[in-house]
């Protein structure tokens, strides 16, 4: 017999973790809870994990922004504290705002506007570049685990990547790529995945990119074409045919042109590439300069439809 998951740590509204006052829960995943917390200084996020889990994914995400917050990176949380109290360790970091997927859903046509979900693909891309920089690959790039800042922060027009539980180190200490490894397990999001992990092939900075490109879609157009389906090996195989009809994927609003020579670009790159993401932003930046919208104010600042969510 398996032993039962280990019990999730919670934490009253009003208990302290070493300086920190809860607030509320913010939500939970399989492996630990996120908290609202304050200090003298203001309001944060704690995430905990009991000690005793196996995937140690707060582990994970204190490596990578550690590694991230040392070279400034752009769209980051930053870490306030970490440390072990009790049965658990804990992280604080920046608070964030809503989701890019909720955001998305507050909508009645369930996209973004076309100036706005361009501009926070430019943001989300350069995440991932400077995640790939520092040597790690995200692997589950989707619209909810993008978020815009907070407004009190004055930052409604920053977009920030979060959860690096299934990011993996892709170069060894000398900085040169690992070989892939012969077989590799699913790892991400079914709807977001890219072709290579259909076919538990060793994922790379490409399929990084490829997950991204859905996503831009999606925050485009409400959907991406295989939305309905549920059969995994299903959802590979219409990623894979889509490449015949790209404009059955890049339905009005989306920049066809741009998209699919971006997507041309990325499906000619292999593990080893280093994505050309600079022909990446140009192309965005081309299709934003065409769209006849401006950039600002994105869809959730002051007078704008989605404020509501943000207040």
């Amino acid at each position: 017999m398996t032993a039962p998951p280990p019990e999730l740590v919670q934490l009253p509204p009003g208990s302290m973790v070493e300086r920190w006052t809860i607030t509320k829960k913010l939500g939970e995943g399989g492996c630990g809870a996120v908290y609202l917390c304050t200090d003298a200084t203001g309001k944060y996020a704690l995430k905990v994990e009991g000690i005793s889990e196996q995937m140690q994914v707060l582990k994970m995400e204190v490596l990578v922004l550690g590694e991230l917050t040392k070279r400034g990176s752009r769209h980051f949380c930053k870490i306030e504290d970490k440390g072990r109290y009790g049965s658990f360790n804990y992280v604080v970091m920046t608070l964030v705002g809503k989701s890019l997927q909720d955001l998305r859903k507050g909508t009645p046509q369930q996209s973004l506007s076309v100036a706005c979900s361009l501009s926070c693909g430019i943001q989300a891309l350069e995440a991932l570049e400077d995640l790939h920089n520092i040597g790690y690959l995200h692997r589950d790039v989707k619209p909810g685990n993008y978020t815009i800042g907070r407004a009190e922060l004055n930052e409604l027009r920053k977009v920030y990547i979060l959860d690096f539980g299934m990011a993996r180190k892709f170069t060894d200490n000398n900085g040169i790529i690992r070989k892939p490894r012969a077989a590799a397990g699913f790892r991400g999001t079914v709807r977001y995945a890219p072709i290579a992990c259909h076919k538990n092939q060793e994922l790379g900075r490409k399929d990084d990119v490829e997950v991204w490109l859905y996503m831009q879609v999606e925050l485009t157009v409400g959907r991406v074409p295989w939305k309905e389906i549920t059969d995994m090996n299903a959802v590979g195989q219409a990623k894979q045919a889509i490449r015949n009809t790209p404009e059955k994927m890049f339905l009005p609003p989306c920049p066809v042109n741009e998209l699919k020579e971006i997507m041309r670009m990325v499906d000619s790159w292999d593990y080893f590439a280093d994505p050309n993401y600079s022909e990446c932003y140009r192309l965005m930046k081309q299709a934003l300069s065409n769209c006849g919208k401006p950039e600002f104010p994105y869809d959730w600042e002051p007078g704008m439809p989605l404020n509501y969510m943000v207040k």
